[in-house]
């Protein structure tokens, strides 16, 4: 269907993928061989193992680091941290990595923990794209919606840090949108679900020509 309908490829994502490993290692197979791309959208507990059977099929991986906080992980999550950012630098290695982070306020929204998790993000590379969504009550957890000076505050401090960082689940007028860290050029504008490219050139700026992490 991806093929047919002219598609770069397939997205796998919504449940978390890695309970269906299998299904997603035979399909990403065959869509490689079709010459498209595999993108996983994941919370990145996976196992090494499995993890490397996959990883030479993935091109793209959006990983979510919910809190640089091991107790955050066993409280909320149920989970382990250390397998996670195990997940976020090996796949670095080998493919284009994002990183999200929902941010809740009370729980993982202090200037130390946005700290840790930019440094982090910093230190498999400043290109690393990081996305801060903002959270809002469902289900059980009943804590307040993230207030959008919160999210611009996050967005503040990683940019000292990052070249490219994103704010998600609200509308702004500037940080979902892509700019050249050489010359400052935007070269990707992005409202909602509609996205503009007009400032590339392949993967490299229009303008200035500097070569961009975009997977094209």
């Amino acid at each position: 269907m991806a093929d047919r309908g002219g598609s770069i490829g397939v997205a796998y994502t919504y449940n978390e993928p890695m309970m269906w490993f299998e299904f997603v290692l035979e399909c990403a197979r065959k869509v490689r061989e079709r010459g498209l791309k595999n993108v996983m959208v994941t919370n990145g507990s996976v196992n090494p193992e499995p993890l490397e059977e996959l990883i030479g099929y993935i091109d793209a991986m959006n990983i979510d680091v919910k809190s640089m906080d091991p107790d955050f992980y066993r409280r909320i999550c149920s989970s382990k941290l250390e397998p996670v950012l195990a997940t976020v630098r090996r796949a670095k290695r080998d493919c284009h990595v994002e990183i999200t982070n929902l941010i809740i306020p009370t729980l993982n929204d202090s200037d130390e923990m946005l700290r840790e998790l930019i440094d982090f993000v910093a230190e498999i590379g400043r290109d690393t794209p990081l996305h801060f969504s903002a959270y809002y009550p469902c289900y059980k957890m009943t804590i307040e919606p993230t207030p959008p000076e919160t999210l611009r505050r996050a967005y503040d401090m990683a940019k000292e840090k990052l070249d490219y960082v994103y704010l998600g689940n609200i509308r702004t007028q500037d940080a979902g949108n892509t700019c050249c860290p050489a010359c400052g050029e935007e070269v990707v504008e992005r409202d909602g679900y509609i996205t503009r490219a007009g400032g590339l050139d392949g993967d490299r700026c229009a303008k200035c020509g500097t070569a961009l992490p975009f997977v094209v």
